[in-house]
């Protein structure tokens, strides 16, 4: 009897053995394919500002031993806090490629699937944490984000957060407090946008209050409060801008935003990922109308296991706690984001993971259990297909294709322009080089990538002040410039002022990335290029060389100016001066036409050049012929106060000085080309009373 009872139970093992596994194996397929979407390639990545941030927080960390509470600036208008950055120092200690970087957080990311098929299989089944898991491992949304060294949240945290509730709650194990409240300190941490799940996190102690009353909640919300002290200090430090900041949020009161709804279905379906083609989205156009019809689908889907969901709950049926807790967290992240903040984006929807997946997970394990289980597989079968293909597409298309307005230069570009400049000027200790082609402000995502790669090898002078042209010229030596974009005219100046070294192609754009050799030229060779001689030197340091006027000098047409300016570094006030006026005026001292701007940030100004800018002034039609003068000079646009002209003596006088005359004619007339001159010096002269309706630097 025991033989054949031991044969039968042997019998029975061996299904069971065999299911176990196939989960095994599915399980593993699962995570396979998780970890290769989002580690493969990892030059394809999103590398502006807000991914940089991070990256460069992380460096200083490691080189500089610097503890930063906060970083940068979030997208509320708070500080950010700086988790991430700590994180990224682990594959910063083992190198500073930043590609290291995207697979760690890929790999934070791939973590999560795995939290998320464990959690599952522990509070409902095998089935639906497969489902759930593999929805999670090709979303295409979830993987371009997992991406990201900038990401909103870490859905790690959250899905380990639900798990403690649901441990909890469910299980009736209250020491899972201790690791509920912490979790959710560390996802504030890793972004203050986490601060909107706090309507789930009350929902879920508030309606399960009798599981939540006792002492490890306590010490949990202790523990959570201990890992937040160090941002809640710099909140309180500096309570006037945070509450500044707070009332800016929800001061306007509230609001009914619904578009959290149409993101999250998109979300969900991977509908309008191939935006992130930006001008090239119309080569993936087929993809995205597939996507389209997968998100009826999802939607549907969703819409069914929600109020499935729902009935559960409240007829009290078995496992009625976990989906009460899913809903929570489903909807509770939703509640600010509709009736609070005024903007939206994809990524605002990573709060919602990964209970969105739970979701859909269910809706697919009822159909599978339905008459429809072939109809249910097969179209199973098909979005994970779908989606897992499209984001393998979207890599090969990123590197391939130009991505202005959507993805923008991927990382691998930034690398290899890094690469062939550290070959060309790299050997020569840390040599200058001058950036051109982009807007060099502070929150400029191509200066943050070249600062980033670039700024501890290299000493670098931008030009390019608010997208403006200009070029820097050495007043001695050679100097190279890496040329990011053509801009106005630019490549004109360029081979004017120097040479073409070597040219590095960017997908179906024609300039590409260029470096350049900038020749030295004494300024007195710029004085013997201008039309107009300037001569003046400012209280801000600034010393006017001249100008060069040319174009049609006739009424309706546009005139061209190009200036040249030195800094003389002997700065004796008006430090904040730092945009330069040109005014056109006629007879009276009227203004006909004006253009105020300097492509040569303050940050940036430097004895030793020689700064060259232009610009066009469009005459109006119905401006008389006649001579007309330039007057120029440098305001700051803080408080409009203006520069005054130093004398010889290093005296005050006007602010700001007449280039000129310059002649206008009418069609027809012949004369001098409009910048000769008669002569006549450039003169300095009483402030003029601004025009009315007019700032007074401008």
């Amino acid at each position: 009897m025991a033989t054949v009872g031991q044969g039968l139970a042997g019998v029975a093992a061996r299904p069971w053995q065999r299911t176990r596994r196939l989960n095994w194996v599915a399980l593993a397929a699962v995570m396979a394919v998780a970890v290769g979407l989002r580690v493969m390639v990892p030059g394809v990545a999103e590398f502006k500002i807000d991914e940089v941030q991070p990256l460069a927080l992380a460096d200083a960390i490691w080189s500089e031993h610097r503890l930063p509470l906060t970083r940068g600036f979030s997208s509320t208008g708070l500080p950010g806090t700086p988790l991430v950055a700590y994180l990224l120092v682990l594959p910063r200690a083992a190198s500073a490629d930043p590609r290291w970087g995207v697979v760690t957080i890929g790999l934070a990311g791939s973590l999560a699937v795995l939290v998320t098929y464990l959690a599952v299989r522990r509070f409902a089944d095998e089935r639906l944490a497969l489902i759930a898991a593999a929805l999670y491992a090709v979303n295409p949304w979830a993987v371009l984000f997992s991406r990201k060294t900038w990401s909103d949240v870490l859905p790690l945290f959250t899905g380990l957060a639900l798990w403690a509730a649901c441990e909890v709650i469910v299980h009736r194990r209250p020491r899972w407090a201790l690791a509920f409240f912490p979790l959710l300190a560390l996802q504030v941490q890793a972004h203050v946008i986490a601060v909107v799940l706090f309507p789930a996190v009350v929902l879920t102690v508030a309606l399960f209050w009798p599981r939540w009353k006792n002492r490890y909640t306590l010490w949990g919300i202790g523990l959570g409060a201990l890992i937040l002290l160090p941002y809640g200090w710099v909140l309180v430090h500096q309570w006037a801008a945070t509450k500044a900041m707070v009332k800016q949020s929800v001061g306007h009161g509230p609001i009914v935003d619904l578009r959290v709804l149409v993101y999250g279905l998109w979300f969900a379906s991977g509908q309008t990922v191939t935006a992130l083609m930006g001008r090239s989205a119309a080569m993936l156009q087929g993809w995205e109308q597939a996507l389209r019809g997968a998100s009826v689908a999802v939607g549907l889907l969703l819409a069914a296991a929600l109020v499935g969901s729902v009935r559960a709950v409240l007829l009290r049926r078995q496992g009625w706690e976990g989906l009460a807790i899913l809903l929570i967290w489903l909807g509770g992240p939703a509640i600010p984001l509709i009736f609070i903040r005024g903007a939206m984006d994809m990524h605002y929807l990573q709060v919602m993971l990964p209970a969105l997946f739970v979701v859909a997970a269910i809706a697919w394990g009822g159909l599978l259990r339905s008459r429809l289980q072939p109809v249910a597989i097969a179209g199973l079968v098909l979005l994970l297909g779908l989606q897992a293909t499209l984001v393998v597409t979207l890599y090969d298309s990123l590197a391939r294709y130009p991505t202005e307005g959507g993805f923008g230069r991927p990382l691998s570009t930034w690398l290899e322009v890094r690469r062939r400049l550290q070959g060309r000027v790299g050997s020569e200790g840390r040599p200058e080089l001058v950036v051109l082609g982009i807007d060099d402000a502070p929150w400029s995502s191509e200066r943050a990538a070249v600062d980033y790669l670039l700024g501890r090898r290299m000493r670098l002078r931008y030009v390019g002040q608010g997208g403006r042209p200009g070029v820097l010229v050495p007043e001695r030596g050679e100097v190279p410039a890496l040329v990011l974009g053509p801009g106005g005219d630019l490549s004109q100046a360029l081979a004017r002022y120097g040479e073409e070294v070597e040219r590095w192609p960017v997908p179906e754009n024609e300039w590409g990335v260029r470096l350049y050799r900038l020749h030295g030229r004494p300024p007195s060779e710029f004085a013997h290029d201008a039309t107009t001689k300037g001569g003046a030197t400012f209280e801000n340091g600034m010393h006017l060389i001249g100008a060069r006027v040319e174009g049609e000098s006739r009424p309706g047409h546009k005139l061209a100016v190009t200036c040249f300016w030195t800094f003389t570094g002997d700065v004796k006030g008006a430090e904040d001066a730092d945009t330069a006026f040109f005014h056109l005026l006629g007879a009276g001292d009227r203004r006909w036409a004006q253009y105020d701007g300097f492509a040569w940030s303050r940050s940036e100004w430097k004895p030793g050049y020689t700064f060259v800018q232009w610009f066009a002034l469009d005459l109006p039609a119905e401006m008389p012929a006649g001579e007309y003068w330039l007057y120029t000079g440098m305001y700051s646009w803080r408080d409009m106060k203006r520069a005054r002209v130093l004398d010889g003596a290093g005296q005050p006088q006007g602010d700001g000085i007449r280039l000129g005359p310059i002649r206008i004619r009418l069609a027809g007339e012949q004369g001098r080309a409009p910048g000769a001159r008669r002569q006549g010096q450039a003169l300095w002269v009483r402030p003029l009373a601004p025009a009315a309706g007019q700032r007074a630097g401008a």
